[in-house]
């Protein structure tokens, strides 16, 4: 059996579909307010439960093997749910889902962490991801922390400022440090080979097959759309500031801003190597920007 924390997410409900499609027993733990229709429908156990409360933890992994987990808040702070608070549920949460792991005899525990410059950023999030791997390293578990570069869906999206629909799309820092995107669909593949896998190794670094500077993206957007794209540069010292200042008040947008100046501070390093091993043939960014210009007015049909 195997248990799927943040499992209506975007990465978990593609991880939950996957390990469903392999024929794997699997249960997600999905907060008594979230519709959970869909997950049902692939024939998955539901569990309800929420970080925040230890005993649906416990409740959850109870005859459990592997535990995976790709649950946080920054999501949804930014969707405007701002009753989940990041240390309640990215640092404590986590912590006790482990300790709950850990009772119930798992063997193996799977979290979806950070990779590249972003895992290192001054920032509530990436606070909360080192302080969970800590915890993995020192538990009995046999722990497999997975470290994405970042995502072509979110990080090439409105959410974070950069919509090349409006014609504007926002820069953190400079925007000439190279960034090798992944694809959400890949990363959750890669998941659920590393939940099958007998022996997998501890950590996982996965970046896509095109390392671009966000300059390139702009670029290659404008090729394919067929029409200039304006750049709006935050800069580095606001960057700095702002991440420092919104900490207790926004922590979502303060931790955008300090992992995006990390990531606008050094190349992420990355590439597809680990994908090539478990198998998966990664998205390159460049398809990921022709699919989107296809759904903007205006782009070539």
């Amino acid at each position: 059996m195997v248990l799927v924390v943040g499992a209506t997410g975007r990465l978990g409900s593609a991880i939950v579909a996957g390990l469903a499609s392999a024929g794997i027993p699997t249960r997600a733990l999905v907060r008594p307010t979230t519709d959970a229709g869909a997950t049902r429908a692939l024939g998955v156990e539901v569990v309800s439960g929420d970080l925040r409360d230890p005993a649906s933890l416990a409740r959850a992994a109870a005859g459990v093997g592997t535990v995976i987990t790709t649950a946080n808040t920054i999501g949804r702070r930014f969707a405007g749910e701002r009753s989940l608070g990041m240390k309640a549920v990215d640092d404590l949460g986590n912590a006790a889902l482990i300790e709950a792991a850990e009772r119930s005899g798992v063997r193996r525990f799977i979290f979806v962490s950070l990779g590249g410059p972003a895992l290192n950023a001054a920032s509530p999030f990436s606070d909360a991801k080192r302080r969970t791997e800590e915890r993995l390293a020192a538990s009995g578990m046999e722990s497999v922390v997975v470290r994405p570069d970042a995502y072509q869906e979110i990080w090439l999206s409105a959410a974070v400022g950069f919509d090349p629909g409006t014609g504007q799309v926002t820069i953190f820092g400079h925007g000439q440090s190279r960034v090798a995107y992944v694809a959400i669909p890949d990363v959750a593949a890669a998941i659920v080979a590393l939940a099958q896998q007998p022996d997998p190794p501890s950590i996982v670094e996965l970046g896509g097959p095109e390392a671009l500077t966000r300059l390139e993206v702009v670029e290659a957007f404008e090729r394919a759309m067929g029409r200039p794209i304006k750049r709006r540069h935050v800069p580095r010292p606001a960057l700095t500031v702002g991440s420092v200042v919104l900490r207790g008040l926004r922590p979502e947008l303060a931790s955008s801003m300090a992992m995006g100046l990390a990531m606008d501070q050094r190349d992420s390093g990355l590439g597809p190597e680990a994908f090539k091993r478990l198998g998966i043939r990664p998205r390159p960014v460049s398809e990921h920007i022709e699919a989107v210009a296809r759904e903007i007015d205006g782009g070539p049909r």
